[in-house]
């Protein structure tokens, strides 16, 4: 396998797997920034970024809301890691915004954002949007990493963060 094949595999490896996870853990900060983690399901936009879509009776709405800060984590399921110590990941440090209705643009944002959401979830997303406590959120990855195993561990660069960039553990 030449070097430049080896790279594209591995670039298709980290794009299937973003895509077919279906929920983040979410780490945000309380008022008191004490920490807090919870999950949600997401959709990503060709840019990279991811939206949430959260009721302000959550606590990390509430979190988002004073601390527009997170961490995200998209990993794969236990059942399906060979190794419990390597399972696939990707993480992210993100500056959060709420996607407001306030112009044309933002509220086409919305409602293409929460389209989205509905084909990839279901009927359930309909539901939610006529629930008035429901925010939707857009959190703007600016570091990343991707975790394949042992020795696998890339730095994502680039637009976007989707470039892959190998951590060598010998130069820390």
């Amino acid at each position: 396998m030449t070097e430049d094949h080896a790279k594209e595999t591995l670039q298709q490896d980290f794009v299937s797997f973003k895509q077919s996870v279906q929920t983040l853990q979410l780490s945000t900060l309380t008022a008191e920034g004490k920490p807090n983690a919870s999950y949600s399901p997401f959709v990503v936009d060709d840019l990279g970024n991811f939206y949430i879509f959260v009721s302000q009776l959550a606590s990390h709405t509430q979190n988002l809301l004073s601390n527009p800060q997170a961490s995200i984590l998209l990993i794969q399921d236990e059942v399906e890691a060979r190794q419990i110590f390597a399972r696939r990941r990707i993480s992210y440090q993100c500056d959060v915004e709420i996607v407001e209705k306030d112009t044309i643009e933002s509220f086409a944002l919305l409602d293409t954002t929460l389209d989205t959401m509905e084909q990839r979830f279901g009927n359930v997303v309909e539901v939610l949007r006529t629930l008035p406590d429901f925010i939707l959120f857009r959190l703007k990855p600016y570091q990343g990493q991707y975790v394949k195993g042992f020795g696998k561990a890339y730095k994502l660069v680039g637009e976007g963060l989707l470039e892959l960039e190998h951590i060598d553990p010998s130069s820390k």
